[in-house]
């Protein structure tokens, strides 16, 4: 479809869920609020530099994408009214055996055209509840037909079975206040079977209409069931700072004490004078979510020319007597890339020194991969042994890396990193790594000289100090283009691994059927865990694939588009 008509539909969309359709059930006055909300949005991402916008998240590329389509008014109804809604759908049958989380059979009901999409997953477990977190595309018409007042793009679904069955549980709660805008890069995690938190992007307005930019988290006090309004965890000026890839993670040694970390991309000029400042930061909460504590820096950087360093996809886990550990990305060029940790002994109020773990080699063309889908963030998951076996207090990082095959190609590094899942341990609290291991065992090169991807890996420690990872497999197609969804266990602290194809048949990479949001739908991440409570062993995670077989729920429409499934092994 040529660029135009993307722009056409994608507007008359946002018109739809903005216009004269919302106006029935929102008023005029707060879709004004809304509309200046994501118009504020815009003037600070349009002053951004482009090499900038480039490498925040997956969640923000749709936010940047919303407000830019927002800006081109109302240019007429498309229907005359509006699709039915989820409500608590029940769990659906799913090709290939695994399990289907969000509920495809509203995602045309608008438009052969365009539909709702799914992506970025994380994975809560606590005894037998397991809740999923996700962008969601419908869920913004759906908040504004029927939500309490803001806007929510995250959709997030219930399993009370152990992950067996699911319920897509629609929009997460945005609150009442118009201007609240959820913008998702939802991750999850939770205290116990009926204590569940979901943090993601949040933009806002104060009393006076002047933007804020936030990271909010929501807690479920009846196991992932209802969600109260969100909390701003942290909250800035937006007009000078927009706050990015959060993470999340509640602490085992007191299941009140909460950490998250984000990257604040600062124009204010207090720290930097003249020039953008990049920095990783930390908040806690000692009471659930309820209060948080100020920002403390975790690394920070003055993007000057001529390399523009910079920080990005910070991850916050915690040991098994409350340590805190912050792994994130150093850029000291575009493609020049390191991975960082530090470690806390007092609950995040001060870190030792940063320690390198690995460099890092970035994949594809070190913004995409085969089939355009943004892989630009390598770390995959930060996690620590709290199992009480030998293996407690291993902290693993996995990230996808391209440093085992690269090819020549005409791109904009002059190659193609072939993408492997790389995993490295510490077994002395982060000071020193072991040499990398291949978590994939797919053979390469191939007859061709080329290879295959393997990227975006979750990782996860159960209650016998087994690993878990999944991530996205190409192996099967020599071509490098239809996708599968691999998983694999070790059992020997990460020496050694099985490969387990968990999802049939292989998909291939559509993209551009939902002109809402961003093109590329992959995101990010995906989640993988273990029952925080440690009564059960095993993982469970969720993932995203194309659905090119129609609604499983009714929605005939035979039209590719991504849905969120999951998986559970051991």
């Amino acid at each position: 479809m040529k660029k135009s008509a993307t722009v056409l539909t994608g507007v008359s969309l946002v018109v739809l869920l903005f216009g004269s359709l919302a106006e029935g059930q929102v008023s005029p006055q707060s879709l004004e609020i809304i509309r200046s909300r994501l118009h504020q949005a815009k003037i600070f991402f349009d002053k951004m530099p482009e090499t900038r916008r480039q490498v925040l998240s997956g969640a923000a590329q749709n936010l940047i994408h919303l407000a830019n389509v927002s800006e081109h008014g109302r240019l007429g109804e498309i229907f005359n009214r509006p699709a039915p809604l989820r409500k608590a759908s029940a769990g659906t049958s799913a090709p290939g055996g695994v399990i289907a989380v969000s509920d495809p059979s509203n995602d045309f009901a608008f438009s052969l055209q365009t539909g709702f999409t799914q992506s970025e997953t994380s994975t809560a477990w606590c005894g037998s509840h397991v809740t999923v977190g996700f962008n969601d595309s419908g869920s913004i018409p759906e908040s504004i037909f029927s939500g309490p007042g803001g806007v929510s793009g995250s959709g997030v679904a219930l399993s009370t079975d152990f992950g067996h069955h699911f319920q897509d549980l629609g929009f997460v709660n945005p609150g009442s206040n118009p201007a609240n805008i959820l913008a998702g890069d939802p991750v999850l995690g939770c205290a116990d079977a009926g204590t569940f938190h979901y943090a993601q992007l949040f933009e806002t307005a104060d009393s006076m209409g002047n933007p804020l930019t936030d990271i909010a988290v929501s807690t479920s006090s009846d196991g992932g069931a209802t969600w109260a309004d969100p909390v701003a965890a942290v909250s800035k000026d937006g007009f000078t700072h927009f706050l990015d890839k959060d993470w999340m993670a509640v602490d085992p040694s007191n299941a009140n004490r909460l950490f998250v970390t984000y990257t604040d991309f600062d124009f204010s000029g207090i720290v930097c004078p003249g020039a953008e400042r990049v920095a990783i930061e930390l908040v806690s909460s000692t009471d659930g979510g309820t209060t948080w504590s100020a920002p403390v820096v975790v690394d920070e950087v003055c993007s000057v020319p001529p390399s523009f360093p910079f920080v990005q996809g910070s991850q916050v886990a915690l040991g098994p007597s409350g340590e805190v550990y912050v792994a994130w990305e150093f850029f000291s060029d575009f493609f020049t890339r390191e991975l960082h940790i530090r470690k806390s002994t007092d609950h995040g109020v001060s870190f030792t020194p940063f320690v390198k773990i690995d460099n890092v080699t970035c994949v594809g063309d070190c913004e995409t991969v085969q089939g355009l889908f943004r892989t630009f963030l390598d770390l995959g998951s930060l996690v620590v042994d709290r199992s009480g076996t030998a293996t407690n207090g291993n902290v693993y990082v996995v990230w996808h890396d391209g440093r085992n095959l690269n090819v020549p190609s005409f791109t904009i590094s002059g190659f193609y990193g072939y993408a492997d899942v790389l995993l490295r341990r510490s077994t002395d609290g982060g000071a020193t790594w072991q040499a990398p291991v291949r978590v994939n065992n797919n053979r390469e090169p191939l007859h061709s000289g080329r290879g295959t991807d393997q990227y975006q890996p979750g990782l996860a420690v159960d209650n016998t100090g087994g690993i878990g990872a999944c991530w996205y497999d190409r192996r099967l197609d020599p071509l490098n283009y239809q996708i599968d969804r691999f998983c694999g266990v070790s059992t020997d602290a990460g020496a050694t691994w099985t490969n387990t194809r968990q999802s049939s048949p292989s998909w291939s990479p559509i993209h551009a059927t939902d002109f809402e949001i961003d093109t590329l739908y992959m995101g990010d991440y995906d989640g993988l865990t273990s029952d925080f409570t440690k009564s059960t062993p095993g993982f469970i995670g969720a993932f995203q694939m194309m659905n090119t077989r129609g609604g499983l729920a009714g929605n005939s429409i035979l039209v590719p588009n991504p849905d969120v499934f999951a998986t559970g092994f051991k």
